[in-house]
């Protein structure tokens, strides 16, 4: 193969094409003239019978005058054939430029209605993209609206949340100042023991125990993670405000315990802690303790020997926790639901002493 065309394969089958043989018009072509025949020969009859060749004869003398060469006359056109030819040629000029004219044309055309479908299609995507872009932008908007709304909506519910908790803050003040206006129905000052309400007493361990010391109720822990209950025997309660003045003199936690059992070890603890921290826990009978609520108030005076009076509106399944007489927290228990009242020293870290005084309960 040369400059990309295929050469013929030929093999013994393929025709090979044989030079062309022009057969002569009519027999008188193939005629040799008369001067150009063989000399004639006079046969001479011998004696025998027999026929010899004689001498050659003489030539024949050609016929005078001779006669004409025979040739094919030229034939010329006459003027009306040429003008017939020349317009018929320029006919087919003038159709062969047409024709290559509507070829370019046909094609040129053909190439414009491409590009035109190309452009138009390109439009379409452009418009499709711009479309695309145009809802996305939409949808941004939609989104970052309802986003907003959203954000706005939080934020009613956030301020609606706080003024209901500021609200309910508020009710249940009220109700804890409403509830202990009242003469209460328990009463001890806890400068001793003696109003028959049967306060644990004694120190068994060293640095453990409770006692009553200088005026007040000291309960005392030693033993890091414990803590220690002081349990007033003789008292039981179901649906009350049970509230006490407590200071911690040294180590960090202190609380007061209510419907408790002392023998069963079992009872609520409300504890808070110098830090400011408070947590109600549950003790049903195991020493471990499980914590229901938990955190940090600014109600809580922080600090060591500072003085706190804590308060807890126990009725039914729900248990308010109160820190000098300001709400802190809202606990659903069914778990305990009657028992006795007490105090408590935790020594979680450091050996805890907390002096409590000033009991009141009001039944509900």
């Amino acid at each position: 193969m040369e400059g990309g065309k295929e050469s013929p394969q030929f093999d013994e089958t393929t025709p090979v094409q044989q030079p062309l043989h022009i057969a002569p018009a009519n027999d008188a072509d193939l005629e040799v003239p008369a001067a150009a025949t063989a000399t004639e020969t006079t046969l001479v009859e011998q004696p025998d019978g027999a026929v010899s060749p004689g001498e050659p004869a003489l030539p024949l003398k050609p016929s005078w005058p001779p006669a004409h060469e025979t040739f094919q006359r030229r034939e010329t056109l006459s003027t009306t054939s040429v003008i017939l030819l020349s317009t018929l040629a320029a006919l087919l000029i003038a159709g062969s430029l047409g024709l290559v004219f509507y070829l370019t044309t046909a094609q040129y055309s053909a190439v414009l209605h491409t590009q035109y479908v190309a452009t138009a299609r390109a439009h379409t995507t452009v418009q499709a993209q711009l479309q695309a872009t145009a809802n996305s932008v939409a949808t941004t908007q939609t989104h970052i609206n309802a986003t907003a709304t959203a954000q706005s909506s939080s934020a009613v519910s956030a301020t609606v949340q706080a003024n209901l908790v500021t609200a309910t803050a508020g009710t249940l003040n009220d109700t804890l100042k409403q509830a202990t206006s009242g003469t209460p129905a328990f009463s001890d000052a806890l400068s001793d023991n003696t109003g028959n309400h049967h306060w644990d007493e004694g120190m068994p361990v060293v640095g453990t125990g409770c006692t009553f010391t200088g005026g007040n109720y000291h309960a005392s822990a030693g033993r890091q993670g414990y803590l220690q209950p002081c349990i007033a025997r003789s008292t039981s309660f179901s649906n009350f405000v049970y509230q006490v003045q407590l200071t911690i003199d040294k180590g960090n936690q202190g609380g007061i315990l209510f419907r408790g059992n002392g023998s069963q070890g079992t009872y609520y603890l409300f504890r808070i802690g110098t830090n400011g921290s408070y947590a109600l826990d549950i003790y049903t009978g195991s020493t471990q303790g499980t914590t229901m609520s938990s955190g940090f108030n600014a109600a809580i005076s922080v600090g060591p020997n500072q003085a706190n009076t804590l308060a807890v509106i126990a009725q039914n399944n729900t248990i308010n926790l109160y820190a000098n007489q300001q709400y802190i927290a809202t606990i659903s228990d069914s778990t305990l639901s009657s028992g006795q009242i007490g105090v408590v020293a935790l020594d979680y870290t450091l050996p805890t002493e907390v002096e409590f005084s000033n009991v009141q309960v009001w039944k509900l």
